[in-house]
């Protein structure tokens, strides 16, 4: 089945590290707009091509799904609004499904893991995009098929879904 799962949270949210094993894990594609940047200017937090990396971003996720594949997109999607953009994009390029991995990470855990990353992302921005998130956390409204939201320890906590008949369902795991 081809499907997406895109990632939401801020930087030093846990993205990164447990996307790319999760990935790399079950055989799936895995999609990071960070690492094109790498490839196509030689730095993740160069931001001057970012028209060029969204373009190959979501080229390559078209890839991957015409050919009935899993793609995993690690990017943040803070808004609703660039979300809802993206989920509609990746349908219209064939994702029969699209779950969201919602990485709920209080603000100063993240803080704290940004200051041990080889590039760090100002204080300000992280405060600005933590901000935009708890104002407007992932729905299923917004076009996902289920939402997963994990804590900062990367522990499942509540698992939301569409079922056959359109039905939202909200299941709590145990901690």
């Amino acid at each position: 089945m081809a499907k997406v799962i895109i990632s939401i949270g801020i930087p030093g949210s846990g993205k990164t590290a447990v996307l790319k094993k999760f990935a790399e894990k079950y055989g799936y594609n895995y999609v990071c707009p960070d690492d094109i940047r790498v490839e196509l200017s030689g730095s993740a937090a160069d931001q001057s091509k970012n028209s060029e990396v969204w373009s190959v971003a979501r080229q390559r996720m078209k890839d991957g799904l015409s050919i009935g594949d899993t793609v995993v997109f690690d990017a943040t999607f803070a808004t609703p609004e660039g979300r809802k953009r993206f989920l509609d994009f990746a349908k219209e390029s064939g994702a029969e499904k699209v779950q969201g991995i919602f990485f709920n990470t209080p603000l100063e855990v993240a803080k704290e893991r940004n200051l041990k990353r080889e590039r760090q992302v100002p204080e300000h921005v992280l405060e600005r995009m933590d901000g935009i998130l708890r104002a407007d956390e992932p729905r299923l409204e917004e076009g996902l098929d289920s939402i997963f939201t994990l804590d900062e320890y990367q522990k499942l906590v509540t698992v939301e879904r569409r079922t056959e008949d359109g039905e939202i369902k909200r299941e709590l795991k145990s901690r």
